[in-house]
């Protein structure tokens, strides 16, 4: 089953398509209607507000989410869910607030991934959500106390192995 992302990078093109020069990813063809549109743009980047999802690898939970208006920026995005099975994604508010029908948003997250890459986060507070009818997105603000900006993806072996041995040496 597809996840919402790659809804955004399957979309069928009748257009014809945009292409875009890029020092990472190189020249690109992308189909016009496959380009997804902020509003106001994302937080702290607001004059880049069209961007396009690219693959990252075949079988890759990531995307890249690449500026139109400045070809050399990129986020790293995922859908949530792949990386936090238990994050709830916020469907219905971005529906209500894309004036979209439910099943036409897709929700992902912008992950940073460090050199260390066990230290990967991924935004949980602020996801995007698009409109895949009309193509209209937005950066939600979820003001949760349980939602970090930067969740830790990977857990570290190390750390769960302390605690254990701290607690089981609590126990004695």
């Amino acid at each position: 089953m597809e996840s919402p992302a790659e809804r955004v990078t399957n979309v069928a093109s009748e257009e014809a398509p945009l292409r875009i020069e890029s020092r990472r990813f190189g020249t690109l063809d992308v189909p016009a209607d496959r380009v997804f549109r902020f509003g106001n743009g994302l937080i702290g980047f607001p004059a880049s507000q069209r961007f396009v999802l690219l693959d990252h690898k075949p079988g890759s939970p990531f995307k890249w989410m690449l500026s139109l208006e400045d070809p050399e920026l990129a986020f790293a995005v995922a859908d949530p869910i792949d990386l936090v099975p238990s994050y709830e994604a916020p469907v219905k508010r971005a529906a209500k607030q894309l004036e979209a029908d439910a099943t036409n948003v897709a929700i992902f997250a912008l992950v940073t991934i460090p050199n260390d890459p066990t230290q990967m986060t991924i935004n949980l507070m602020a996801p995007v959500a698009v409109d895949l009818k009309t193509m209209r997105a937005e950066q939600l603000i979820l003001d949760r106390p349980d939602l970090s900006p930067a969740h830790r993806v990977v857990a570290i072996k190390a750390e769960a192995e302390v605690t254990a041995t701290s607690k089981a040496e609590e126990q004695k």
